[in-house]
């Protein structure tokens, strides 16, 4: 590998770092607007986020030196465009249309505010949590654009530890919140991918 030959890869995968930055960050600040009531978890939230920050430094580091290119996987140029490429896009997709679906209803860290409301259109008509099904796949598109396994794994690591640490405890708020109605929810929907019906 000439690490030349990866520097269009190395752009685009920090375009896709900025662009997932500053949307997120937007949404941030439209959900400070609301005013929580349920927040619980305070230091797990804590936690999680210092995890989030070790990937996104750990990121950079792929972006801007080339400490990590002994864990590069010989991929062809064109299944790193179209494969990795088209995958972080189809995330890209997943992700704002369940942004959109919840509105004001999203928030960056474990709580429900006092006007919120349960979401089931959208993706929520088919899962629970999108979100956590589009960050799943943008891990292989990550896998592939960027053709290091070690970048890869770093960052499904960090995806599934933030899962496993959040999940249970967002349903256990939500039923809480809404009782019954969510727990029917939950029978018609799965967690990450549709529920197969016979």
């Amino acid at each position: 590998m000439h690490p030349a030959d990866e520097i269009p890869f190395r752009i685009a995968f920090g375009a896709f770092w900025a662009l997932n930055l500053a949307l997120r960050l937007c949404f941030r600040i439209k959900a400070k607007a609301t005013d929580s009531s349920f927040g619980k978890h305070e230091q797990r939230e804590k936690l999680l986020s210092r995890v989030f920050a070790f990937a996104f430094i750990f990121m950079l580091v792929y972006i801007f030196s080339t400490w990590i290119d002994f864990a590069h996987i010989a991929f062809p140029v064109w299944a790193r465009w179209i494969l990795g490429g088209g995958i972080l896009v189809a995330h890209r997709v997943l992700l704002s249309w369940s942004h959109y679906a919840l509105g004001r209803n999203w928030s960056g860290v474990l709580q429900i505010h006092r006007e919120h409301e349960l979401v089931t259109s959208g993706p929520y008509r088919y899962v629970r949590h999108p979100m956590y099904s589009a960050s799943f796949l943008s891990g292989v598109g990550v896998f592939f654009l960027s053709a290091n396994w070690l970048v890869a794994a770093v960052y499904m690591i960090v995806v599934t530890f933030m899962y496993l640490n959040r999940v249970s405890l967002e349903e256990e708020m939500m039923i809480e919140r809404f009782g019954n109605s969510y727990q029917e929810y939950m029978k018609k929907t799965g967690r990450l991918l549709p529920r197969l019906r016979s």
